[in-house]
């Protein structure tokens, strides 16, 4: 008998034959046929049950969930609210956020908020209180109304004293963010000397303008003058060119109105820091990459160092020639020094060291050493 010969396609692959059919593979002789597989198809997330939902209704909870979003955070929008410049859009920004915070204070939802910062150690304004940067609004606070006295020949004179490290020299620093670098560079500047126990304080975009932002009567009143500093420097107005409100009406800097209730403003804390043979720093505005900038810190600092004039116990540093070294002119860098940072404002280390040194040769020269108290006019 003969054997039948082997089947050439056994074992093969299939594959597309010329005209791209495909053929399935033989078997080999003898072995069980597989069992033919079902087709497969695709299988998707089963949308059983599932309802096209209306636009409307979508848009409905959309809407919904903004609102309760905004009534949680109705502190957070009226805050933002508040930091516009003074006119129109801050009123109608502060109108618009009113009946968010309503919601708020009557479901007491906002006070989610007001729980989170305050555990963060944070602060927030509460959008229920009227907040107010009017005249009315920067004053100096009762506390403190019944000892000031109108500058001239009741204020007391400048103490002198000599401090050691075991009963230092109590100094305070503060201001807005041009004090940022500048308390950085004084606390490195007084490391070598014991006999100076300074703190500070920089509280950015803050100034005299907006006690609704940032109140400094207040925070010097509560925070700085229960310490008893023997020396405050301070230094304002970097953030302070900008509308005001005085008699309820947003005015610019260039009205004489604006100009009047900024004056008033520095008269307000010269006075509220005088007291105790106690030394006031009030350190001017350098100059300005931006003429028109530049113009306007200039004609507050001429406020400052007139109202300093009349009040023996304030010492006004005019910081243009101490940074800008080199004549007069706006200046970035000194050699290889820094003195300005990119924004033509803010101060750079080099600078910061440079007015630091400053103030304390004012200090050496005025407050400590054997030199005779100074004596008020009259």
């Amino acid at each position: 008998m003969t054997p039948t010969p082997p089947d050439p396609r056994a074992g093969r692959p299939a594959h597309p034959d010329p005209h791209g059919e495909q053929h399935e593979t033989a078997p080999p002789p003898g072995a069980t046929p597989r069992p033919r597989s079902e087709p497969r198809s695709l299988q998707y997330h089963a949308l059983a049950g599932s309802q096209p939902q209306p636009a409307g209704r979508v848009l409905a909870i959309g809407a919904i969930a903004l609102l309760l979003a905004a009534v949680l955070n109705a502190d957070g929008l009226f805050e933002l609210a508040n930091r516009q410049p003074v006119g129109w859009k801050r009123d109608v920004a502060r109108a618009a956020v009113a009946p968010v915070c309503a919601i708020g204070d009557l479901t007491r939802l906002k006070d989610v908020r007001s729980a989170i910062r305050d555990a963060a150690d944070k602060d927030s304004q509460d959008c229920s209180e009227d907040v107010e940067s009017g005249s009315d609004a920067f004053v100096a606070p009762s506390t403190t109304a019944t000892t000031t006295t109108p500058s001239g020949t009741t204020a007391p004179a400048i103490t002198t004293r000599v401090p050691t490290a075991a009963d230092p020299l109590r100094m305070w620093l503060g201001g807005d963010s041009m004090t940022i670098e500048l308390e950085q560079s004084a606390a490195e500047a007084v490391t070598s000397r014991p006999e100076i126990a300074l703190t500070t304080h920089a509280q950015v975009s803050s100034g005299l303008t907006r006690p609704d932002f940032f109140d400094w009567p207040a925070y010097l009143t509560e925070e700085v003058l229960p310490g008893d500093p023997e020396v405050v420097v301070v230094m304002f107005g970097a953030n302070d060119s900008q509308g005001m409100e005085v008699d309820g009406e947003a005015v610019q800097p260039d009205d004489e109105r604006w100009q009047a209730e900024y004056r008033r403003r520095v008269g307000v804390v010269m006075d509220l820091l005088k007291g105790d043979g106690r030394l006031v720093v009030w350190v001017g505005q350098p100059r300005m990459r931006d003429e028109g900038f530049d113009a306007r810190m200039g004609a507050l600092d001429a406020i400052y160092e007139e109202e300093a004039a009349s009040r023996p116990w304030v010492r006004f540093l005019d910081s243009r020639p101490v940074l800008s070294p080199d004549g007069g002119e706006y200046q970035a860098t000194a050699g290889d020094v820094a003195l300005r940072q990119g924004d033509g404002i803010h101060l750079d280390r080099g600078g910061a060291d440079l007015l630091a040194d400053a103030i304390l040769e004012v200090v050496d020269e005025v407050k400590v050493g054997g030199a005779p108290p100074v004596e008020p006019p009259g």
